[in-house]
């Protein structure tokens, strides 16, 4: 055989097997490929193709929602990983929303942070997607994702849903109230079997290595992921915001389907630019429709980007009740610095390697 078809051949048989996973592939050559637009301000949306990408635009309002939904393929039974790259317009948290058959089925969600302009590749699996609990969310009696149960696939900008939230004079975290009209593109949406994704280690919360952050904030943050360039040396969540009394910036991270039974310490490397006081706080699963119980801890970086290790007894967290690390759901940083008397000035974080551990 000729040398250039013995490469050829070579050449086929490798993307054959690159690509021997891909169940469903949506390239939006020809259209939307069966997006389409629901939610309270359907109307206001539209779904349609820009330069190959899929263009979901809607509107942001005080209330209501749009969200781009796709009817599930029956390939997602077999999904081990879904992907695709994804662009919005503004700084935002964008979330994948996979819904199950009603009745008896909930809703799950995976979060990620999505900035203004800037192509991102995302890549979810299964273990992602964490069940929705509000108090109007439906509950799923195994409380397990069902891909062979998912009816629909649906992309949502949560800022339609924090910028609805209410102020709280107790705790008056910094909320942005976007409006205008906004668009998501999307390009090469995949859903993909064969080999699952690689498992975190027991306990890892965070190790910033995926290429995409898995973190929201209601406002007040500019948030970027830093693969190295910073104080910590390693791969971490950059965070740059003002101390503002009366204005508590905080950062958001589900705990998924991690499993963190035997958990005992939180630990992680932090460094800011000014002298902070940071709140932790673990807030538990929602119980018969209430929200659950939050435990919370002072933090005191130094300025001057300090390397600062965190490493914390879960048992020193203070709470109404016990906190239980299999319950756990939600970690969330605020900076209350200047709520506690600090200077008014602007201040960015780095956080990196986030993980729980059963040791004392």
């Amino acid at each position: 055989m000729h040398p250039a078809a013995v490469l050829l051949a070579l050449a086929s048989a490798a993307f054959a097997q690159q690509n021997s996973g891909v169940l469903l592939h949506q390239s939006f050559g020809s259209g939307p490929e069966g997006w389409t637009v629901m939610g309270q301000n359907a109307g206001t949306g539209t779904i349609g193709v820009q330069d190959g990408a899929l263009s979901f635009s809607y509107e942001l309002k005080p209330k209501g929602f749009t969200v781009a939904v796709l009817p599930a393929p029956p390939e997602i039974a077999g999904m081990r990983r879904m992907r695709f790259q994804v662009r919005s317009d503004r700084d935002t948290v964008l979330a994948v929303l996979l819904t199950e058959k009603k009745p008896g089925g909930g809703d799950y969600s995976a979060w990620f942070w999505s900035p203004a302009n800037v192509w991102q590749q995302i890549e979810l699996s299964p273990a992602d997607f964490v069940a929705n609990d509000g108090p109007t969310d439906p509950v799923d009696p195994d409380g397990k994702l069902d891909l062979d149960a998912v009816q629909g696939v649906a992309l949502i900008d949560l800022a339609q849903f924090l910028m609805a939230l209410p102020a709280n004079p107790e705790f008056p975290m910094a909320i942005d109230r976007p409006s205008g009209s906004h668009t998501v593109l999307v390009k090469d949406f995949e859903l993909l079997g064969g080999t699952a994704a690689a498992a975190r280690r027991a306990g890892e919360i965070d190790s910033f290595r995926r290429g995409f952050l898995e973190w929201a904030t209601p406002g007040g943050i500019k948030l970027r992921l830093n693969p190295q360039d910073n104080p910590l040396r390693m791969p971490a969540l950059q965070a740059s915001y003002e101390q503002t009394e009366g204005k508590v910036p905080i950062l958001i991270r589900r705990l998924g389907q991690t499993d963190l039974s035997g958990a005992r310490r939180l630990a992680f490397d932090v460094a800011s630019v000014h002298d902070a006081t940071l709140v932790v706080s673990l807030e538990m699963k929602a119980a018969a429709g209430k929200p659950g119980p939050r435990f919370n801890m002072m933090v005191y970086p130094p300025a001057d980007e300090e390397v600062f290790h965190v490493n914390l007894n879960l048992s020193d967290f203070e709470g109404s009740g016990k906190l239980d690390p299999a319950q756990l759901k939600t970690l969330i940083i605020g900076d209350i610095t200047a709520a506690q008397g600090g200077a008014t000035q602007p201040n960015t974080i780095w956080i990196g390697k986030i993980e729980m551990s059963g040791g004392q």
